[in-house]
């Protein structure tokens, strides 16, 4: 590992220390400053270049900046403590877009009122990169054990794999093809994301081929430039997913699929989240917006709030049909303010409802909210439905940068999907026990999607 040090006058330390206790993110590049020597204690700062092997602690409430690829080993762990800063000097470009590789462990540990930042410095984080994949992401290996991620923000992934990437060596993606922000590939492994939030990725934000997986309480804005899902699983991968918001995803907030030949059957739960724009970037015809199972994958879905998106819940057709026997589903509350999101509430090339050979017994749950164009507004309290057309969507119109989406997408006190949920269903695992803490699974609620009343 690299490490420069540089050191700056006290005044300037303040300055920064506030920047980030307020959750800037904001980075000041070490070639547009002059470095003071004033004669100071060395502990006063020290800014970390970081390559190669990395492990043990960083942090807490420092900045430490990327600039090739990190290695976390086998067998070892990177702990990141709270207020903890990643600037990864990214550009996009081969030789210039550094991952985070994890044969190890990864445990992000922020709090509420000092989270963690992975992403890059204040001046590229513009709407024009929103999809520009600025870096690689944070790739697992086979080996990876766990990854945890508490009040931890992750921006901008997506950059081309390069040749010596695991990723690559494992044949999930080709050269050249867009990384995902994170990827874990180990069905012993544990995959924890716990309010936190990935936004404005190239492809998918988060790609699990194995794991035991909870993911609460968390944002996803913009994954997915013209295709991609929030959270995409395959075989391996068993667990919940409730009390997140989706906002503008190219395709599905979540989808299940048990591809891929690993055990045990991919098995995942979606209840009480939100799902508002999404959908309409994916340039391939048919494709989701919402919820989405398929090819052998089971699961419950139920109490979410799907808005102005491409499809609701969607089984996939016969000859790639989910786990029928072992699927459960209803309580969705559908919002569309266009006649195209209304006819996607209940999707023609899906199973609900269609009346399709062999499966006239799957029709609508009685248990579903929906109506007309404009019907049932959910009465966000930050958030107005209907400024946008599929068009609007479609053409990128829509984009820029959402923060707080726990804020935007609380219910009014008289919205209609305060009422209406399914609390007669339990998670897969009641607790999640990773490095020694432990993750009690929320619970059902009798409200619909991620948030009640304000």
């Amino acid at each position: 590992m690299r490490k420069m040090k540089f050191y700056y006058s006290l005044p300037f330390l303040f300055a920064l220390f506030f920047a980030f206790a307020a959750c800037d993110n904001s980075f000041i590049d070490d070639d547009d400053i002059d470095i003071i020597d004033d004669g100071e204690d060395d502990n006063e700062s020290v800014l970390e270049r970081l390559s190669g092997d990395v492990s043990g602690t960083l942090g807490p409430n420092e900045t430490y900046l990327v600039t090739a690829d990190i290695f976390i080993p086998e067998g070892e762990s990177l702990t990141l403590l709270e207020g903890t800063t990643l600037i990864i000097d990214g550009s996009g470009r081969p030789g210039r877009s550094p991952e985070i590789n994890v044969s190890g462990s990864l445990y992000c540990y922020g709090t509420e009122t000092a989270p963690i930042y992975i992403g890059v410095e204040e001046e590229k984080r513009t709407v024009d990169n929103m999809f520009r994949g600025l870096w690689g992401g944070i790739v697992g290996t086979d080996k990876a054990q766990d990854m945890v991620f508490e009040y931890t923000t992750i921006e901008f992934t997506g950059a081309p794999a390069e040749g010596g990437s695991s990723i690559v060596a494992e044949g999930e993606i080709d050269e050249g093809e867009p990384r995902y922000a994170v990827y874990m590939v180990n069905p012993e492994g544990n995959f924890i994301m716990w309010h936190s939030r990935i936004a404005y990725t190239k492809d998918d934000a988060i790609r699990l081929n194995g794991a035991k997986t909870l993911i609460a309480y968390s944002e996803f804005a913009f994954n997915g430039e013209t295709g991609g899902e929030s959270v995409n699983t395959k075989s391996g991968v068993v667990g919940d997913f409730c009390y997140n918001i989706f906002y503008g995803i190219a395709t599905n907030g979540l989808k299940a699929a048990n591809s891929k030949g690993r055990q045990p059957q991919c098995n995942n739960n979606y209840y009480n989240n939100t799902i508002v724009n999404s959908g309409w970037r994916r340039s391939q015809a048919g494709r989701g917006g919402s919820l989405n199972y398929e090819n052998g994958a089971r699961g419950e879905s139920f109490n979410n709030l799907v808005a102005d998106s491409r499809y609701g819940l969607r089984l996939f057709p016969p000859d790639d049909e989910p786990d029928m026997a072992n699927m459960r589903w209803g309580n969705h509350f559908y919002f569309g303010s266009h006649e195209e999101m209304v006819e996607g509430f209940h999707p023609i090339n899906g199973i609900i409802g269609m009346n399709i050979p062999g499966y006239e017994n799957i029709t609508i749950p009685d248990t579903d909210i929906y109506g007309d164009v404009g019907e049932n507004d959910p009465l966000f309290v930050g958030y107005t439905v209907g400024n946008y057309t599929p068009s609007n969507f479609r053409a990128l119109e829509d984009l820029k940068f959402v923060n707080n989406l726990f804020d935007m997408f609380k219910l009014q006190p008289n919205s209609p999907a305060l009422e209406g949920g399914n609390t007669e269903f339990s998670p897969i695992f009641s607790e999640y026990v990773v490095n020694g803490k432990t993750y009690v699974t929320p619970l059902p609620s009798s409200f619909i999607g991620a948030l009640g009343a304000d």
